[in-house]
């Protein structure tokens, strides 16, 4: 039995060394975090864990893509808003069957863009829908939306890397075995974060 789960261990680290040292992941990272802030949920934490998972060292590198994608697909996501959804209006969003999602954006966005924006990545609503939603009739002044999302950003990716990084094999080996328990606790400590920046 403990033979048997070696086995699938160290085939496991092995699939994942495969993947960090693919010459193009850094690439294809870029591009998962670009889509799923503009178009459609593809999470870059598909490729972002088992990148820190078999090489920590490039943690930092990582994080810092995932940013520059999520925020250059986020600006997309805001020019699809403004032009596209605005032009179809409501049509468009029923067919994409996003409807009641776009509306709890829009109640957010009424309330405190800004934060709502930091902590878009932290919800179960795609952050393609944040974004489309910013641009939509210009519901959220430029300037902000570009501040809120850049923050936003920088805090959704930089706490998991940094987190697989510095815990060691420990936290390493259980997020490779727990990967919802894992987001579920970084979604908590950005929420921590949005309501102390709130309150302070």
């Amino acid at each position: 039995m403990e033979a048997a789960e070696g086995k699938r261990s160290t085939g496991l680290r092995e699939r994942l060394a495969a993947l960090a040292d693919h010459p193009a992941v850094l690439r294809i990272l870029f591009l998962c975090a670009f889509i799923e802030a503009s178009l459609f949920p593809m999470p870059p934490d598909f490729v972002l864990v088992p990148l820190v998972l078999a090489r920590p060292r490039r943690a930092l590198a990582a994080a810092t893509v995932c940013i520059a994608g999520s925020f250059a697909g986020a600006i997309a996501g805001y020019v699809i808003g403004a032009t596209v959804i605005t032009g179809a209006g409501d049509r468009l969003i029923a067919w994409a069957g996003v409807g009641p999602s776009f509306d709890r954006v829009l109640a957010l966005y009424a309330g405190n863009a800004f934060t709502a924006l930091c902590a878009a990545g932290f919800t179960a609503i795609p952050f393609s829908v944040f974004t489309i939603a910013a641009g939509f009739r210009h519901t959220v002044a430029p300037l902000t939306f570009l501040l809120g999302a850049l923050l936003g950003r920088v805090i959704r990716f930089s706490l998991l890397a940094a987190a697989l990084r510095a815990g060691g094999p420990p936290v390493r080996r259980m997020v490779s075995e727990h990967p919802a328990a894992v987001s579920l606790a970084v979604m908590l400590i950005a929420a921590v974060i949005v309501v102390l920046y709130r309150i302070l």
